[in-house]
C-alpha cells in the first residue's frame, strides 16, 4: 500500500468513528443523557491519538512538507486550509472532553454542549476528508514521484510506531469493531 492509499484507508476508519459519534449524539438529543460515557472516552482517545497524533502527524510532518517542496502552497493554499482544520478538530476534541467531564460532575446542560461540539466535529472532519480525498491527495499523486511516495510510506510506518506504539493501531480497530456492533449493527 502506498502512502496516499494508507491515508485514504485511515479516513475510512475515521468516518466509521464519526458515524458512531453521530449515533451517540442522536441518543443525547433524544434523552439529554449520556448513557455510555466510556464509549465516548474511547472515541476521544481515538480522535486524539489515531486521528491527530498519527494520521495528522503523517500529513503535517511528512506529506505537507513534501507537497510544499514541489510547489504546492501552504499560505493561501490547500495545505494551509488543512492545517487550520486540523487545529479546529483539536479544539473541538478538547471541548468534547471538557463537556463529558462536566457531565460526569453533574453539570446541567453539559450533554448538550458535548452534542454541539460533536456535531461540529463530525461536520468538520467529513468535509475535511472529502477535500483531502478529492483535492489534496490527487495533487500528491500527480506531483510526487513513486520514490517519494515510497519514502513517505516508510516515514508513515515510523510515525505510527513512534506516535501510537506497536499494537495500538490493532487495538483501535478491535475497539471500533465493538463500537460498530453496538451503534451501527442496524445500518
Amino acid at each position: 500500500m502506498n502512502a496516499i492509499k494508507e491515508l485514504i484507508t485511515e479516513h475510512e476508519a475515521v468516518r466509521m468513528t464519526l458515524k458512531i459519534l453521530n449515533r451517540i449524539t442522536g441518543e443525547i438529543e433524544k434523552t439529554a443523557n449520556i448513557s455510555h460515557p466510556k464509549h465516548l472516552e474511547q472515541l476521544f482517545e481515538f480522535f486524539s491519538v489515531f486521528v491527530d497524533k498519527c494520521h495528522h502527524g503523517k500529513e503535517e510532518v511528512l506529506l505537507f512538507p513534501a507537497l510544499e517542496a514541489v510547489g504546492i502552497s501552504r499560505e493561501g493554499g490547500p495545505i494551509g486550509v488543512m492545517l487550520n482544520e486540523h487545529q479546529q478538530g483539536r479544539d473541538l476534541v478538547v471541548k468534547m472532553k471538557r463537556a463529558l467531564s462536566q457531565y460526569l460532575n453533574k453539570d446541567a446542560g453539559s450533554a448538550q454542549k458535548l452534542k454541539g461540539s460533536a456535531d461540529a466535529y463530525i461536520a468538520l472532519l467529513n468535509h475535511h476528508i472529502d477535500k483531502e480525498n478529492n483535492v489534496l491527495f490527487p495533487m500528491a499523486i500527480k506531483h510526487l514521484s513513486e520514490n517519494k511516495l515510497a519514502e513517505l510510506k516508510k516515514g508513515f510506518d515510523k510515525i505510527e510506531t513512534d506516535k501510537i506504539g506497536t499494537g495500538k493501531h490493532e487495538e483501535f480497530h478491535r475497539m471500533l469493531d465493538i463500537l460498530e456492533g453496538v451503534y451501527l449493527k442496524d445500518s
